[in-house]
């Protein structure tokens, strides 16, 4: 009777104890508080309080223990070939929620790397939440950010993004995100750090600050393009008024006030109400769609719009200038020309407007009486070779070779350049002396060792008034869009001719 009775106790302690735990509710995964300001995350130690969120791919954002960031490429080897491919993708890293519930003003900073991408634009994008709480972005409402220097870098310094104004979300709570898309044709590399979210307003860079970066998305404003002569170039600005060409002199000629007479130019500068010459840029409207839909006597109501422009920027009424315009867009959305094709669009570019960028020279013949053949031009911004020296021309055989570029599974590519000869006297030189090449087997050393292919460069495609840029577009062999290649601009001279060529805007398409 005692056992039995004891057995009962048991069963009745342990039902007690199983209908306990049946009530006691699953743990809960921890959620993030939100961040008060200032908010920072370096990324020295990994993602911090950011998760990300793989939508399409199986690339995914990285954090780079060695670098000290996080980073995302569509552009890695998978099937172990070691043949990095290009691969479709859809990423988004994000913040946690920060509150700007007590701030009349917020801003954002970070530093980052953008390379190789068709459009960063579209491709490399910064966003704004209100009510993500989790999962797939697409449940939640998500605005894009604007955003200052979103180009592709032409190396892998670091730097600023500029502040971003998130004041229009004080006294809110949000969530930031970097967005990040790749395609199978075309994927870039999106490095970032130092992230950081403060009080304050953004600041706007003085009007003679130079900003932008002469592209489509970051055309320079107007202290910038004075800055940069010598190529051609996005250009942003106000227009204030045009220089009457009846005394051909910007100083004594500059109109701004209505009426207007003059249809062949505007001046732009970077404060609509500019009146100082010196401050202001000159454009000059060439005949048709550019002149007919800016002109200040047709359109007198452009005054003080905002333009972005596309064309050559050289000396124009004695100062710096844009000439050439070929394109042209409003702030009201008005446009007209013809566009040109974006550089960020390039499987490769490089300007030589600051150096020789990637490029390497090899000197094949080079007399001891040259300090050099090919050197960098900082004030035409090119490259330019010549074997002219103490009065005397010297034989010479000088290469200037591009870094690798990467066509595999491009189709229909082009390599685009401007390039020129002079003086005048050496107009009518044999063209052979210049000429361009591609080779797929090239690494270093000697060029005569490797196989190169020569890309058609005609006679017809050098100017005929010298120091005229000309702009030459060559076809890639079909046979070369399976690998990696590079590209040379070969010099050649004689003791009895050895005229300068200059080259840059190097663009493959």
């Amino acid at each position: 009777m005692k056992k039995t009775s004891f057995l009962s106790y048991l069963v009745i302690i342990a039902t007690l104890i199983l209908g306990a735990c049946s009530n006691v509710d699953e743990p809960e995964e921890p959620t993030l508080p939100t961040q008060s300001l200032p908010f920072s995350e370096t990324f020295e130690q990994g993602f911090g309080k950011f998760t990300t969120q793989n939508v399409l791919g199986d690339q995914v954002w990285e954090y780079s223990s060695q670098y000290k960031y996080v980073m995302i490429t569509g552009y890695v080897d998978t099937d172990g070939d070691g043949t990095k491919e290009n691969h479709a993708n859809e990423d988004w890293l994000i913040s946690p929620e920060i509150d700007l519930s007590n701030v009349t003003a917020a801003k954002l900073t970070f530093e980052h790397v953008i390379r190789y991408f068709a459009n960063p634009a579209t491709d490399a994008t910064l966003w704004v939440s209100e009510n993500y709480v989790d999962g797939l972005p697409s449940t939640a409402t998500w605005t894009q950010l604007t955003t200052p220097l979103f180009t592709n870098f032409n190396d892998w310094t670091f730097d600023s993004s500029g502040e971003i104004s998130l004041t229009s979300y004080a006294g809110k709570k949000i969530r930031i995100a970097f967005k990040y898309i790749s395609t199978d044709t075309k994927a870039g590399t999106w490095e970032i750090k130092n992230f950081k979210v403060e009080e304050g307003e953004a600041a706007i860079p003085p009007a003679d600050t130079p900003t932008g970066e002469g592209t489509e998305i970051s055309p320079y404003n107007v202290i910038a393009a004075i800055q940069n002569q010598g190529n051609s170039k996005w250009v942003t600005g106000y227009i204030v008024g045009n220089v009457d060409v009846s005394g051909m002199s910007i100083s004594t000629e500059s109109k701004f006030t209505t009426p207007f007479t003059i249809k062949t130019n505007l001046l732009i500068a970077d404060l609509p109400t500019e009146t100082d010459y010196k401050k202001c840029l000159p454009v000059q409207l060439p005949m048709g769609a550019v002149r007919d839909g800016l002109n200040l006597v047709d359109n007198p109501n452009n005054l003080g719009k905002k333009v972005k422009l596309y064309g050559s920027l050289e000396t124009y009424f004695g100062v710096a200038g844009l000439k050439s315009t070929s394109y042209f867009e409003l702030e009201d959305g008005t446009s007209g020309g013809t566009k040109p094709t974006e550089t960020s669009d390039a499987i490769f570019s490089e300007t030589f407007a600051n150096s020789k960028g990637d490029f390497t020279i090899v000197d094949v013949i080079k007399d001891p009486a040259l300090s050099y053949i090919w050197t960098h031009d900082a004030t035409y911004k090119c490259m330019k070779a010549s074997a002219y020296a103490n009065n005397t021309n010297y034989q010479s055989e000088s290469w200037l070779i591009s870094p690798a570029i990467n066509l595999s599974g491009e189709t229909n590519v082009t390599l685009n350049f401007e390039h020129t000869i002079g003086p005048a006297s050496q107009l009518s030189i044999d063209k052979s002396h210049f000429s361009v090449w591609i080779s797929n087997n090239y690494s270093t050393g000697n060029p005569n060792e490797a196989t190169w292919t020569k890309l058609d460069l005609s006679a017809s495609s050098f100017n005929t008034t010298a120091w005229t840029f000309v702009t030459v577009s060559l076809t890639i062999p079909s046979q070369y869009l399976t690998s990696n290649v590079r590209i040379a601009f070969k010099y050649t001279s004689t003791n009895t001719a050895s005229a300068t060529w200059e080259v840059k805007n190097v663009v493959v398409k």
